[in-house]
């Protein structure tokens, strides 16, 4: 073809042509610069369909992660509404109330359970690889990196500033609680399942006089009490806070379910 094309040229020049040679000369210019511009809009292309492709991974290991992370904080509200309630119970003892249906071994249990935690942290190993890497342009969507970023930001901060504590109630009603009776409180009243945490109710650890004198230095306690208000404000704040963040990842979920062929 090149050879074709140099034949053309000293044909026309030995006919001493000149304008059609430049005429000739600018069409093959012209040819020249159209076939770069095609090749590079088949590169633009075949790099775009690799990030493309690179994306759509990227986004379905995001889709696992928070999927993941959906599971964990529906399964943490419900843990630390329960904590909450056994708080109250606590609370209300402390404060001469106690239900004729509630024993002084229930009590007791709530105490011990009101200083229960179980901080989650989200599912964030492929937002911090996209970071790290420098591809979080990769996820096309402005929006959706926005959301990224306050999720994995500032909405798990929020978490770990009021649920995510470990409240100095924990420390307080652990070190006044005899050991043993903690001890069979883990073994019966407390089930771990992975990650999960069960909280269950079971038959007294101890006789009624013990639990009673148990019960009377733990409610009598105004500093033990104070923690217990406190931990139970930061919870209360704190459900507040699971629930946006559980709305923020199924939101997420949603978009990148849109994006995901």
């Amino acid at each position: 073809m090149i050879s074709f094309f140099r034949k053309i040229r000293h044909s026309l020049l030995e006919k001493n042509l000149l304008s059609r040679y430049l005429l000739y000369a600018i069409g093959e210019i012209a040819l020249v610069v159209i076939g770069i511009l095609i090749a590079l809009q088949i590169d633009n292309w075949n790099e775009e369909q690799k990030e493309r492709k690179r994306e759509i991974s990227y986004l379905q290991r995001l889709e696992e992660n928070l999927n993941t992370d959906l599971e964990i904080l529906d399964l943490n509200l419900a843990f630390y509404a329960q904590v909450f309630d056994y708080g109250q119970v606590a609370l209300d003892y402390s404060n001469g109330i106690q239900k004729n249906s509630t024993s002084d071994w229930e009590v007791l249990v709530s105490f011990f359970h009101a200083s229960q935690i179980w901080p989650v942290i989200a599912s964030a190993s492929t937002y911090e690889e996209l970071k790290s890497s420098g591809e979080l342009s990769l996820i096309q969507s402005t929006e959706l990196r926005n959301k990224m970023s306050f999720y994995y930001g500032g909405g798990q901060i929020r978490y770990q500033q009021t649920v995510g504590i470990n409240p100095p109630y924990r420390k307080n009603a652990r070190g006044q609680i005899p050991h043993d009776i903690q001890n069979y409180l883990w073994e019966h009243c407390h089930i771990t399942n992975g990650d999960l945490q069960i909280l269950t109710s079971c038959s007294p650890g101890a006789d009624p006089e013990r639990i009673q004198k148990v019960l009377r230095k733990l409610a009598s306690d105004p500093e033990l009490i104070a923690d217990l208000n406190f931990y139970m404000s930061s919870i209360k704040v704190g459900e507040d806070t699971i629930l946006e963040q559980r709305k923020l990842c199924a939101r997420m979920l949603e978009e990148i379910r849109g994006y995901i062929p």
